[in-house]
Order: structure tokens, then C-alpha cells, then sequence
């Protein structure tokens, strides 16, 4: 078994504290659905804009306070995140979605990376989110309707990364 894959305790303080922030990413993201209703109900719209970034975020919470040690079935909710947001980057502008796409790729890669313990440190990892969530802040065009929850949301998964990289340990793969 390999000790370098990233192992992080479920009762740890950055567990719960990642744990919480995910679910406070669903909950901002399901309140800014509700808020952005213009009358018209679309199972697409319901499905994309709701559901699949608040199950992954209710996912990735509850995998890090039930699950064993082991952190590499983390990878799908970040992966789907990730899928979601480049996917939400398709109406942009071109450049922005370039940015968008290249950014949220590279994050997901350094993830699965830093989990599965290829990548040596965590320090890519963390600063990635503390980059991207800065980034977030500084690009957010509150003008938009729901993009100041949506930019929340976002900028709270990254934080619970960042909280979730800082007590990842190196351990085997229960």
C-alpha cells in the first residue's frame, strides 16, 4: 500500500470546518436559485442550476465527516463541480471561458494529483484555492442577477478545499 496517498481523519477540526463550508456553498446556491426564479419553471434549469452543484457540495460534505480516512472518492464531487462550472463558462466570452475552462481544469487535475499523493505537497493545492477564490472575488460582475450567491458559493467550496488540503496527512488507502 502507498503511504503517500492523502488521508484526512473524519472527526479532524479542518474536516468538519471543510464539511460545513460545503454545505454553506448548498445552501447559498439553493437560496440564490430561489432568488434568481423569474416565474418560469424548467426541469433544465432546475437540474444544471440547482442540483448538480448543491449534491456535489452536500456530497463532498458528507463524504468528509462519514467516510473512512481515505480521500480519493472525493475526487468525483470535485470533478462534477468542476464539469459544472466549466460548462457554466460556455456563454461567456471567449476569453473568459478560456480562462474559465483552463483555471477549473487545472484545479480539478491538482486535486486528484495532491489525493492520490502523485503530486508531493499540498501547497499547489492550497494555492490554487486561495487563487481562484481571490480571483472570484475580483472578477464577480455584481450587476448580474444570483451572481453575488453564485460567486459565494463558489468561493466557499474553494475555501473548504483550501481548509481540507491544510489537514490532509499521508497515510495508506483504508
Amino acid at each position: 500500500m502507498s503511504y503517500n496517498r492523502r488521508t484526512l481523519s473524519p472527526d479532524s477540526p479542518f474536516a468538519i470546518a471543510a464539511a460545513l463550508l460545503f454545505f454553506a456553498a448548498a445552501a447559498v446556491r439553493t437560496v440564490g436559485f430561489v432568488l434568481s426564479y423569474s416565474g418560469e419553471f424548467l426541469l433544465f434549469d432546475l437540474f444544471i442550476e440547482l442540483l448538480v452543484p448543491a449534491l456535489c457540495c452536500v456530497v463532498f460534505g458528507a463524504m468528509l465527516i462519514t467516510r473512512k480516512k481515505s480521500l480519493i472518492p472525493t475526487v468525483f464531487p470535485i470533478v462534477g463541480g468542476s464539469l459544472y462550472i466549466i460548462f457554466r463558462a460556455v456563454g461567456l466570452e471567449l476569453w473568459q471561458a478560456v480562462t474559465v475552462t483552463i483555471l477549473y481544469a487545472i484545479f480539478a487535475i491538482v486535486y486528484i494529483l495532491t489525493v492520490t499523493g502523485i503530486l508531493n505537497t499540498r501547497r499547489v493545492l492550497m494555492f490554487f484555492c486561495i487563487g481562484v477564490a481571490l480571483l472570484c472575488l475580483i472578477a464577480n460582475r455584481v450587476g448580474e442577477s444570483g451572481s453575488l450567491t453564485g460567486v459565494l458559493s463558489v468561493v466557499f467550496v474553494l475555501v473548504a478545499v483550501f481548509f481540507e488540503a491544510i489537514g490532509m496527512r499521508r497515510g495508506r488507502l483504508y
